[in-house]
């Protein structure tokens, strides 16, 4: 028993030589900032966690150690090591990095207010451009955040201009051979017409939160399209959409129901009501996938010019499988879908019609401001029956679609827009091919 006071003191004077030894070795700084330079964060955690005793409390080490404990998915370790180069650093520069990732790091952790000060804090210091650019970004994560935690009411509004070379979808040839009577030539009024256009959209989204992982939304869309020339190829359309989502962050799920009303030259041309099922799965490495179905019935209003437009009525099945591959700097998707639309009227079976195609899409970011996008489809089309009255074929079309745009999110609120649309249309009944080119500008304002 007299031994133990002894031996307890001599560990006590082992464990002091080796503290002394320990503090008289360099911080792993350089190590440490190498391994996160290569993005070997969880290794760099390791050894920091392990040199922590010692040098905790160093500048140097506690920047670096937070980083690679933010980067490991240790957000609350990172916390007080940030706040200790923030409130000790002498260097601006680093306590403004410092205050940058501690803002990153209360976001990590839901703490909204915190994260939101800091990132507010740095802002008014007038950053570099790029460093403005991401605290944008990350304040608009932060405002979506809570947006999905409270009832919100949001509107927006779309304007834009352009020009389109074939407003009416037709073909440019004047004269068409017929099978049965040789060939017919068509009314001038009914061939390919290009026109100026502008373009008004206006949208009234309301979001109910019911738990963290469920809402119901319901949202309201107008939408005017003026063509400068001619009033005949006018469209008015108002979709109403409510829906019910739910699921976490890996499976996400919604069920939604459409109703559409569509205005040709300010007269009612066609109504649909549309169920929307979808799930989209968030897979590892930027992988995800999404898988949707949708049944829908389409009516189309008689008119006095039009007195059998009844007979285009249809009802839709459609399918589609998406996969999407995000990486820092590009969003790649691509789309393969089916749809069958059944005529209802044994009259207009030949309206009856299946399709499927594929398309793909890329996002190009080249900052938080500016991302040109590309997307490409191509859609195959069989009809249910033979043309009536001059082919007596069944149509069959071929059709290649493509949009070249850019976006620019000049603001959190506002974000400008260009593109241009070109689709081919191939048919074995010459009435129906076409070309169409469209360009076109505007902007998006929300609030």
């Amino acid at each position: 028993m007299r031994l133990k006071p002894l031996f307890l003191l001599v560990l006590a004077a082992g464990g002091l030589r080796a503290s002394l030894a320990l503090a008289q070795l360099p911080p792993p700084s350089a190590q440490l900032d190498q391994l996160i330079s290569s993005g070997q964060y969880q290794q760099a955690y390791d050894i920091a966690t392990t040199n922590l005793t010692v040098w905790e409390g160093d500048i140097q080490f506690d920047f670096l150690y937070g980083i690679a404990a933010l980067e490991s998915g240790y957000p609350n370790e990172a916390i007080f090591a940030f706040e200790r180069v923030v409130q000790t650093a002498d260097n601006a520069t680093l306590r403004q990095r410092a205050r940058l990732e501690l803002a990153r790091a209360h976001l990590l952790t839901n703490n909204l207010n915190a994260s939101e000060n800091l990132f507010n804090q740095v802002m008014q210091t007038n950053p570099p451009q790029n460093v403005r650019d991401n605290i944008e970004a990350f304040l608009s994560l932060i405002e979506s955040r809570r947006d999905s935690l409270r009832t919100t009411f949001t509107w927006s509004i779309a304007p834009t201009i352009g020009h389109d070379d074939n407003i009416n979808s037709a073909t440019s040839n004047g004269l068409i051979d017929t099978p049965l009577i040789g060939e017919i030539e068509l009314n001038p009024d009914g061939l390919k017409t290009a026109d100026s256009f502008a373009d008004l959209t206006l949208g009234l989204a309301y979001k109910i939160p019911l738990t963290r992982d469920q809402s119901i939304d319901a949202s309201i869309n107008l939408n005017r399209h003026d063509n400068q020339s001619t009033n005949q190829f006018d469209m008015d359309y108002i979709l109403g959409d409510v829906s019910y989502s739910y699921g976490g962050q890996t499976n996400r799920f919604r069920h939604s129901l459409q109703a559409q009303k569509v205005y040709l030259d300010k007269t009612a041309f066609q109504s649909t009501l549309r169920i929307n099922n979808s799930w989209q799965h968030a897979g590892g490495n930027g992988w995800y996938q999404n898988l949707s179905a949708s049944l829908s019935t389409t009516r189309f209003d008689d008119t006095t010019t039009s007195p059998r437009n009844h007979l285009k009525d249809t009802n839709q099945i459609l399918v589609s499988g998406t996969l999407t591959k995000l990486t820092q700097s590009f969003t790649n998707s691509f789309t393969v879908f089916y749809a069958m639309d059944d005529a209802i009227e044994s009259a207009g079976k030949h309206n009856g019609r299946s399709y499927y195609g594929i398309a793909h899409s890329t996002q190009w970011r080249i900052n938080n401001r500016h991302t040109p996008y590309l997307r490409i489809s191509l859609q195959e089309t069989e009809h249910d029956t033979e043309h009536p009255v001059f082919f007596r074929d069944k149509r069959s079309d071929s059709t290649l679609s493509g949009t070249l745009g850019w976006q620019w999110q000049y603001s959190r609120r506002l974000s400008i827009n260009s593109e241009m649309l070109f689709t081919e249309a191939d048919s074995n009944i010459p009435l129906f091919e076409h070309t169409r080119f469209r360009y076109q500008a505007g902007f998006r304002f929300q609030l």
